[in-house]
């Protein structure tokens, strides 16, 4: 997991424009959403999984 979250993220990377998860929407729209988000940066699977706790918010980030 450290490799992971060393990874550095793109240039010119900015905050996600994304509602974050509270676990009462659906889970597929999100993870669709944000992979749609982070796909116009890069299409690392390390970034996909640095920036993903970013997305989520309340009992889902904990």
């Amino acid at each position: 997991m450290d490799d992971i979250m060393e990874t550095p993220l793109p240039f010119r990377w900015k905050p996600l424009h994304i509602d974050r998860y509270v676990g009462t929407t659906d889970l597929d729209e999100h993870i669709d959403m944000y992979t749609t988000q982070v796909n116009l940066y890069t299409n690392e699977d390390a970034i996909l999984c640095r920036v993903f706790l970013t997305s989520l918010k309340g009992a889902t980030l904990n």
